[in-house]
């Protein structure tokens, strides 16, 4: 699959990998399922593809479990993904390279230069973010061959304290901007695009949703709008 731009950004990693409650307000998720039934956020993500989400990105660390099970989550969201948006491993590159992902986020500024990650995933187009949390992270991050860079959190306990880094960003660098963290609304959406981001990334709020396609379409409507 050639490089994409992300606009909509599903992250989903160990942690929400887990059996959605039974039960919601008082009445099952289907109407009949008990809790072993119930989707996981893996299942879910067909629905959140089909709402508008236009790249997946898996945020596993080392210790949310074994090798194995980080391989098998990772197998199965390229199964749902492949032909039809891209799929990103955050860091671990074998794991990127083992499960054919279409790229990687580099979530530490001083980690592999872009170039490398594409010669050690055996793949020139793949797609390659990092995660930066300075403008002298961004800088480096296009100088080394990034196709974009992820900027968060955006919002956090004290607002919307990292929309000043995100215009630094913006003026900085010519790279596309992916906005992360805090945004739940479409008016975080609103202004985050305003600040300069080209698209978002969120998680809970499309997994953890009763209707995740119907809020992936939401943020995709969001994102057009503004």
């Amino acid at each position: 699959m050639p490089r994409a731009i992300p606009k909509l950004t599903l992250v989903i990693d160990r942690v929400l990998y887990r059996t959605r409650p039974a039960e919601r307000h008082g009445q099952p998720v289907d109407g009949t399922g008990s809790p072993e039934e119930q989707p996981q956020p893996v299942s879910l993500v067909d629905e959140a593809i089909a709402g508008g989400v236009s790249l997946v990105q898996l945020r596993y660390g080392a210790s949310q479990g074994d090798g194995l099970e980080a391989f098998a989550i990772a197998q199965r969201l390229r199964e749902i993904t492949r032909d039809r948006v891209p799929f990103v491993v955050t860091d671990d590159l074998h794991l990127a390279e083992k499960c054919h992902a279409d790229g990687v986020l580099l979530t530490s500024e001083h980690s592999y230069h872009p170039n490398a990650v594409r010669a050690y995933i055996r793949s020139t187009s793949a797609l390659v973010g990092c995660f930066v949390r300075s403008v002298r992270g961004a800088s480096r991050a296009e100088r080394g061959g990034a196709d974009y860079v992820q900027v968060g959190p955006v919002f956090g306990p004290d607002g919307d304290s990292g929309i000043a880094l995100l215009r630094k960003v913006h003026d900085a660098i010519h790279l596309p901007i992916v906005a992360f963290g805090g945004i739940a609304t479409s008016e975080r959406v609103r202004i985050a695009i305003d600040a300069g981001a080209s698209g978002i990334a969120v998680s809970e709020p499309i997994l953890a949703a009763d209707d995740p396609r119907a809020v992936a379409a939401l943020f995709a409507e969001a994102l057009g709008a503004a």
